[in-house]
């Protein structure tokens, strides 16, 4: 098949893809576990559980998007860069392309009721694999851009867990050393790491993804993580193993990747965070403050459910007395805020005067789609609107 007829054939299907992609890699998923069940070492499975089904969307938009632009690849850039990014942070393999590819196609053709040889299915194999081919190359990059780092790896490593910290009543920093006591690799503020654990109740490994709190350039990593304990229907098998943990056990991470990083301008800045989502923009701040740079054009914005549930509370504070970035706070549920209940487009208006300033914003899905929509509404452009999903990347809207 030439390569004009792969690329009318994959965009004359990609309607297809927007109405039937959900189900079709539902499908694939299913396909995939049964044959190859050790791939559930890799993939968060709570994303595959029926009525979240976050993964299976997050694929479903990917692969339309491709199949849109596939004549068109640099448009693709952005989207490739942050899916490789969490890819690398999960250790996914070249060897692993195929064998997603194979249940792809079957789960492709089965749903649509088409034989193996359609010509459509033929054109999604080949396209299938220029795609692979750019994330296998993409990947490959990160893994050894992240090798040749002084203090850096490939793979996961061994690090003790040095402190704990509680930050909140259900929210603890863990501070993360290597066990084999040699220098660690810098990073990114916003970045995040692979983190992989063996559960006692678990048959396979569990990989998920944290950012870092901690600005870089320390001889330590910190994560900050929120217990999941209450959320009975999707319960948070990684964070609530975590939130046990002692002092001297192991974890093993992946080097910090991630594309959620402060821009590269003169633009002023304001962070806001919904509750557990202040730990990339707590990275930003801290690696600002240690820079030395001016923080009186900075706002900080937390929004937490309430008192019991503000986390770092009393860091913040501090630091916005010392170094005079401008620090306001709204509480879902209680008084002794600056705002009660949601954020509104009249108060981020008036806590938000510079409509030059880029926006860091990171926290619940709803949260980030309900502030998304509100800063544009208000004057923002969405070129100056950036934003870190914990889970699978899908659009906020």
């Amino acid at each position: 098949m030439q390569q004009s007829e792969v690329i009318s054939t994959v965009k004359s299907t990609a309607p297809i893809l927007a109405t039937h992609g959900e189900a079709i890699t539902k499908l694939f998923y299913k396909k995939l576990f049964a044959n190859h069940p050790e791939l559930q070492n890799t993939f968060n499975m709570v994303n595959q559980v029926d009525g979240k089904g976050e993964q299976a969307r997050a694929l479903a938009d990917s692969v339309f998007k491709y199949a849109s632009y596939i004549d068109q690849l640099d448009e693709l850039g952005p989207m490739v860069k942050r899916i490789a990014h969490k890819h690398a942070s999960l250790a996914v393999a070249p060897e692993h392309y195929p064998i997603v590819g194979k249940f792809l196609l079957e789960a492709i053709a089965e749903h649509l009721h088409l034989d193996p040889s359609d010509p459509v299915i033929t054109a999604w194999g080949i396209a299938y694999g220029q795609l692979a081919d750019i994330f296998v190359v993409t990947e490959e990059q990160i893994y050894t851009d992240n090798s040749k780092k002084h203090g850096g790896w490939r793979g996961f490593r061994a690090f003790e867990i040095s402190k704990i910290e509680a930050e909140s009543h259900d929210i603890k920093s863990f501070y993360l050393t290597p066990q084999d006591g040699k220098a660690i690799a810098s990073f990114s503020a916003g970045q995040y790491v692979g983190v992989k654990i063996e559960t006692p109740a678990g048959s396979y490994d569990h990989i998920r993804q944290y950012s870092l709190s901690a600005a870089p350039g320390e001889d330590f990593y910190r994560i900050t993580v929120k217990g999941e304990a209450n959320n009975a229907q999707f319960p948070g098998q990684v964070s609530n193993y975590l939130h046990t943990l002692k002092v001297g056990d192991i974890v093993f991470l992946q080097p910090p990747t991630g594309e959620f990083v402060l821009q590269d301008n003169d633009r002023s800045i304001t962070f806001i965070a919904g509750g557990v989502g202040i730990t990339p923009l707590m990275s930003m701040l801290l690696s600002k403050i240690k820079n030395g740079d001016k923080l009186e054009h900075v706002r900080f914005i937390q929004c937490c459910r309430d008192a019991d549930h503000h986390v770092m509370k009393n860091t913040l504070e501090t630091l916005a007395q010392r170094h005079g970035f401008t620090y306001k706070v709204a509480y879902e549920l209680s008084e002794g805020a600056d705002h009660k209940g949601y954020l509104t487009k009249q108060t981020l208006s008036q806590w938000l005067p510079d409509l030059n300033a880029d926006v860091y914003f990171c926290g619940p899905r709803p949260f980030m789609g309900a502030l998304n929509e509100m800063l544009q509404a208000i004057g923002f452009e969405e070129s100056q609107l950036h934003h870190e999903v914990f889970g699978p990347t899908t659009p906020l809207n």
